[in-house]
């Protein structure tokens, strides 16, 4: 949380509230830069591509996102408070059954891909995209400070995941209990960035049954994966 002053505090002034038309106009770029971000790229995409899409004047681009930084930032955050929300359903479902004394591997390797895998599945093509820009942002080696932050707003919850492999597997150790996560981590990134290559390769069209089968697949890698990366630490010891 941000730090302030006991001496002096300085209140931020008041956002702008937007006209409909505003919000209409803001809208279309945050839509454009989501269909050009996720197609090409940071690097691939120019402020004019953008403005070209969204039909709006550079003057109208920049009030409302100075930079492309701005406007990439504007395209993750739009969609944050859904996106964290949904996960932390899925944590809190997985988390009520562990008390219940029903929740295995499966159960905790589900909820870290449940909202991927509806959003996958649902015909929401700006959810899509969403997903595909995370996921080219976050696997580069040298993330800038606005796409590290949008990150970090899961990490609370990915700790949750990752306590509750601890719980699972109490013999593996933090190293390697923080590796099986990083396992589900890479996997679903790599879904999000390359789900309709994927399918295409494999001569599949795209439907929530083709999503709901690969996760499917990818949901038995994973808990086999994991059981057998944790649970040698546990025959082992």
């Amino acid at each position: 949380m941000p730090r302030t002053s006991s001496t002096s505090i300085e209140e931020a002034p008041p956002a702008k509230r937007l006209t409909s038309k505003g919000l209409k106009t803001r809208s279309a770029i945050l839509d454009a830069a989501e269909r050009q971000f996720s197609e090409r790229g940071f690097e691939g995409v120019s402020l004019r591509q953008i403005m070209d899409e969204a039909g709006v004047q550079m003057g109208q681009l920049q009030h409302y996102f100075p930079t492309k930084e701005d406007v990439f930032v504007g395209v993750l955050d739009r969609r944050l408070e859904q996106v964290t929300a949904d996960y932390a359903a899925a944590v809190e479902g997985m988390e009520a059954s562990v008390k219940a004394g029903q929740a295995d591997l499966r159960a905790v390797v589900r909820a870290g891909m449940s909202v991927s895998r509806a959003w996958l599945s649902a015909d929401d093509a700006g959810r899509h995209r969403y997903l595909r820009m995370l996921a080219l942002s976050t696997m580069s080696f040298d993330q800038p400070d606005y796409v590290r932050s949008h990150g970090q707003s899961f990490q609370p919850l990915n700790e949750r995941i990752i306590r509750q492999l601890a719980r699972l597997y109490p013999q593996a150790g933090a190293a390697r209990t923080r590796a099986a996560y990083y396992l589900i981590e890479a996997n679903l990134l790599s879904v999000y960035a390359n789900v309709d290559s994927q399918l295409a390769r494999s001569r599949i069209v795209r439907s929530a049954d083709a999503i709901a089968d690969l996760y499917d697949h990818l949901e038995d890698f994973l808990v086999g994966g994991i059981d057998a990366l944790l649970g040698r630490a546990d025959r082992a010891s």
